[in-house]
């Protein structure tokens, strides 16, 4: 709480050192949502379990322009979760209210068994920017990646796909800074700040033009290892062409060195539709369902980190959306995890009521192999509305 206290203090102070021209330099929109879930779920007896959820998510993004070259921007949001799912999901709200970043921006008003109420500022920062610079202190958003599915580039957040109701994506308390120079080249360094200085994450990375592809290059440390990255995007004919890869060396050098590599293939077609193709290889993945098992069960197998976005060595994406008309359109995306057998498909459909109110159906469902069976292991159902402001 006293890091919201301490945001309205600012805000007040601005106001008050630019009197009538404040509305004129603040600005701001964001959105409600209202989304009911039910989840077919297979608990550890092989009883299937049918769930529903409903959560209520606000969001509010602002923009306060100090002057010419100064910004300040504050996004928060604020989500309430009820439903007989939180029964089978103890610890659930103190889960949310843990604060990955330095400081303490998350906490949870209500915990209760069936009932959490929780707000977060994921985005808290000060911007400067001129011509030639660009500057940002405070939690933001530092997007070093290139591809829609898999970014090993994105050294300081960590992206979700199937965490589809998040569209701004985590943030960093970091420090960033990116000089730009003629024909589109430009130098950045970025810094995480952590508690503990084994888990930081500095890096720069310098950008430019090669025969109409723009390319990245960069270097650093990602918590207890030597980063180094490439990535790319152009294009083949009339199709667009992506790819990143980095290398990750532990510097203590007792661990493995890892290397993750993908790419991304996608064209649009005259009658609207989009098709999108990507390919990720993990050199430390495993095809083994045992050690999986094993490591899932030990709580490193299934999380989700820059360094194990999938689980296994081969993975394969592909994506089709089109719009139906000017108020439906469809979507489908699915990874296939090549050496273990797997698929996760999420088909979604959604329908525009008026201009700033949506309606979307969305779906996800996990299949993999059970005692060398191919089974459904989990499914949900999302139907979502959205009224944007």
């Amino acid at each position: 709480m006293r890091y919201a206290s301490l945001l309205i203090l600012m805000l007040c102070g601005s106001m008050w050192s630019h009197g009538q021209s404040f509305k004129e330099r603040f600005s701001y929109r964001g959105y409600l949502k209202d989304m009911r879930v039910l989840s077919i779920v297979k608990d550890t007896s092989g009883t299937t379990q049918t769930l529903q959820q409903n959560l209520i998510h606000h969001r509010l993004n602002t923009r306060l322009q100090l002057d010419t070259s100064w910004q300040l921007g504050v996004e928060f949001r604020n989500r309430v979760f009820y439903g007989e799912f939180l029964k089978y999901a103890p610890g659930f709200g103190d889960q949310l209210s843990m604060d990955p970043g330095l400081i303490d921006m998350s906490w949870s008003w209500i915990n209760k068994p069936n009932l959490i109420s929780h707000t977060t500022i994921d985005r808290l920062w000060v911007n400067y920017s001129t011509a030639k610079w660009d500057v940002r202190l405070g939690r933001q958003r530092i997007n070093w990646g290139q591809n829609v599915v898999w970014n090993p580039n994105d050294l300081f957040n960590v992206l979700n796909y199937t965490d589809f109701d998040y569209e701004e994506r985590p943030g960093s308390d970091a420090f960033k800074a990116e000089r730009f120079f003629k024909k589109g080249r430009s130098f950045q360094v970025a810094y995480k700040f952590t508690e503990d200085f084994d888990d930081a994450v500095f890096a720069a990375m310098y950008k430019f033009n090669k025969k109409n592809y723009d390319v990245q290059i960069l270097a650093g440390k990602y918590n207890r290892d030597v980063a180094l990255g490439v990535g790319w995007a152009g294009n083949i004919k009339s199709s667009g062409f992506k790819g990143e890869s980095t290398y990750f060396h532990p510097i203590d050098d007792t661990a493995q060195a890892v290397v993750l590599t993908t790419f991304s293939w996608d064209m649009s077609f005259g009658n609207g539709m989009y098709l999108l193709v990507s390919g990720l290889h993990n050199s430390n993945g495993t095809n083994d369902l045992d050690r999986l098992n094993a490591l899932s069960a030990a709580g490193g197998g299934s999380q989700l980190t820059l360094k194990n976005l999938m689980p296994n060595k081969y993975s394969l994406f592909a994506q089709v959306s089109g719009a139906f008309n000017p108020l439906w359109s469809g979507n489908i995306g699915s990874i296939v995890a090549l050496d273990l057998g797997g698929v996760f498909a999420m088909p979604s459909i959604a329908y525009s009521i008026k201009q700033n109110l949506d309606l979307s159906l969305v779906g996800q469902s996990f299949i993999g192999l059970v005692d060398n069976k191919l089974q459904s292991i989990s499914n949900a159902v999302f139907l979502r509305f959205k009224w944007s402001y």
